[in-house]
């Protein structure tokens, strides 16, 4: 029995699974509603530089974009919906209270909502002009809005510092290595492989790859990373180990990143 040619074929069935599954799922990502945190969107953005995204929040509309290394934001507050327009209405229910007493229940909930959000907001700015006064504060999902209506808030924030991760008191940084991967190589046959990034730039990835493990072979690639931890790459073997001889063998991989 040739255990190497079993455990090849495991290898390979192992690699060809999972990244089905992964591909897969990449492919079912494409129709899914962006529901991240405000690092994986800046990181998507990033990506697709100019792109433009919508955002919901309770009282206003926000417009996310990254240029360069800039995100620029535009938050519009809605009416009706912020501290004063509920409070405008709560007044005028109250006009009638027997009649709207299920109303008033309801809004005064989003009243107190709206008060312990501005409470617990981390920064708030009040500007002043002439006899206006606009309250500016930080929400919960790190977005600037505002007690009063209608106002349109325009920010512009460098990224780099959004994208890094805070750490409590007593907790370490765990540094991931995932210049390793794991491929199915092509060469004119099919073969497991293992890479090794030598130089990451944005998505790209120059590697040294180990495959053909019956006649071992060394060669060099570019990688580019599709999503998440899969990556595709082309590039030329150099070396054959065994004969210690310079070789020039043409391939392409598949792979998967991995962390240790």
């Amino acid at each position: 029995m040739d255990w190497k040619k079993i455990i090849i074929t495991f290898l390979f069935i192992v690699l060809l699974l999972f990244g089905g599954y992964s591909v897969y799922r990449y492919w079912l990502s494409g129709d899914e509603k962006i529901t991240t945190n405000e690092q994986e969107i800046i990181e998507l953005l990033q990506k697709q530089q100019g792109a433009i995204i919508k955002l919901q929040t309770e009282i206003a509309d926000v417009e996310k974009r990254v240029v360069t290394d800039t995100l620029k934001e535009t938050i519009v507050v809605r009416e009706s919906e912020t501290y004063e327009g509920v409070k405008d209405e709560l007044i005028k229910l109250r006009e009638n209270e027997s009649e709207n007493k299920e109303e008033i229940k309801e809004l005064r909930e989003v009243f107190e909502n709206r008060i312990d959000e501005f409470q617990e907001s981390p920064d708030k700015i009040m500007v002043k002009s002439g006899d206006e006064k606009v309250v500016i504060y930080e929400d919960s999902e790190g977005n600037l809005v505002s007690l009063n209506e209608g106002v349109e808030i325009i920010r512009h924030r460098k990224t780099e510092p959004l994208l890094e991760k805070d750490l409590e008191v007593g907790q370490t940084v765990e540094e991931l290595n995932d210049n390793w991967a794991f491929s199915i190589l092509y060469n004119g046959g099919f073969s497991p492989a293992i890479s090794y990034s030598v130089l990451d730039w944005k998505d790209l990835s120059l590697n040294a790859t180990s495959y053909d493990f019956e006649q071992p072979k060394l060669g060099a690639d570019v990688s580019y990373n599709i999503k998440g931890n899969l990556e595709i790459g082309a590039g030329v073997g150099l070396l054959d180990i065994m004969q210690t001889e310079m070789i020039r063998d043409y391939y392409v991989r598949f792979g998967i990143r991995v962390n240790f």
